[in-house]
């Protein structure tokens, strides 16, 4: 098969579920599509720029010479970009099962120690933390170290002692993390972390429930340290 019989089959399948997706009749024309569909759409949104020059080279390849041969013939760079990326809109990576994993989760009332144990332990910079089933927030290494500060200041204090409510009171900020249902897919878990860094705040972790509510068990957990091996997964084309 001709690369631009593939490049075409490719791009089909794309312009197909992106009418899906828009619910949108044959007429639309695709750039019209692809802005709908960037919307709603983190996996779209993330290509948008993508598709508009594969819509292009589309075009130039579809314009015939009076010979019947195609003016342009996609090289096999091009090809396989196009099926990635088809890949990825139709079938997204998602959350789970690549980030699903036990999570050590401990209680308001456990003692700090305990913590600071399975932070070195385990090279923890997070642990959510709860109060029998609620969640109470994510105890973080930088909270740990402001609360030690003061406590070091003062000359006084007990890791052993000490309950991690306490220490939950020195977090950066009440809302350095957030959950997300275990069917998202990492293009809307991407979208989130760089949503919260165009708004000036860190966010340090996605938690994983089953339908993305606090009050479920956890099944997964994503941070900020996940990021590159997301972007490599997701940008591969471009590399």
């Amino acid at each position: 098969m001709a690369n631009s019989d593939e490049f075409l089959s490719a791009f089909n399948e794309i312009e197909r579920h992106l009418r899906r997706m828009t619910d949108a009749n044959k007429e639309t024309p695709f750039h019209i599509l692809v802005r709908e569909a960037s919307e709603s759409h983190a996996a779209v949104r993330r290509f948008s720029n993508d598709l508009k020059e594969f819509a292009d080279l589309r075009n130039a390849i579809t314009h015939e010479r009076t010979d019947g041969h195609v003016i342009a013939e996609p090289n096999d760079r091009a090809v396989a970009d196009i099926k990635r990326v088809a890949l990825l809109l139709i079938n997204p990576p998602r959350v789970v099962p690549q980030f699903q994993k036990h999570i050590l989760a401990l209680q308001t009332t456990d003692p700090v120690a305990e913590a600071v144990k399975s932070m070195l332990a385990h090279s923890f910079s997070q642990i959510p933390i709860y109060e029998n089933q609620a969640f109470k927030g994510l105890l973080t290494t930088e909270a740990v170290a402001r609360w030690l500060g003061v406590c070091v200041a003062e000359d006084l204090f007990s890791l052993r002692e000490t309950r991690i409510d306490r220490v939950l009171e020195y977090a950066e900020e009440e809302d350095n993390c957030c959950f997300i249902t275990k069917n998202a897919t990492l293009f809307q878990a991407l979208h989130i972390f760089e949503g919260c860094q165009k708004d000036g705040r860190r966010l340090e972790a996605i938690l994983i429930t089953e339908n993305g509510r606090a009050h479920e068990s956890l099944l997964g957990m994503i941070t900020v340290w996940d990021l590159p091996a997301i972007y490599d997964e997701l940008e591969g084309i471009r590399d």
